[in-house]
């Protein structure tokens, strides 16, 4: 799982930058949304879970609503079940939905 090494040391560096994604939960939603371009929530939890194990509703909700509150991420469609998208993209986000695909890829083929 060398792609996913290199994922979770990128993760990592944007973490120690202290932006206002110096969470590393943030970071993998952000770049869950900004890979997938359109998400749900639930998409969203299956996704972490495959890569952290475990999430807690309360605590994904938390983040997301952090992220929308911060104006990373935008809630579209039906309020009961609403998607989410991409409102701005840091650069290094962008950078790692490159390892991502490294991990996905290998995540799929091992």
């Amino acid at each position: 799982m060398k792609a996913k090494q290199e994922f979770f040391s990128k993760v990592d560096e944007i973490v120690k930058e202290g932006t206002a994604l110096a969470n590393p939960i943030r970071v993998l939603i952000l770049t869950i949304i900004a890979y997938k371009r359109e998400v749900s929530w639930y998409e969203i939890k299956e996704i972490l879970e495959e890569f952290i194990g475990r999430v807690n509703p309360n605590t994904l909700a938390f983040h997301i609503n952090k992220l929308v509150e911060l104006e990373f991420i935008e809630r579209v469609g039906p309020e009961r079940s609403p998607r989410y998208i991409i409102k701005k993209i840091p650069n290094e986000i962008t950078i790692l939905t490159k390892y991502f695909n490294k991990v996905l890829e290998e995540m799929n083929h091992g």
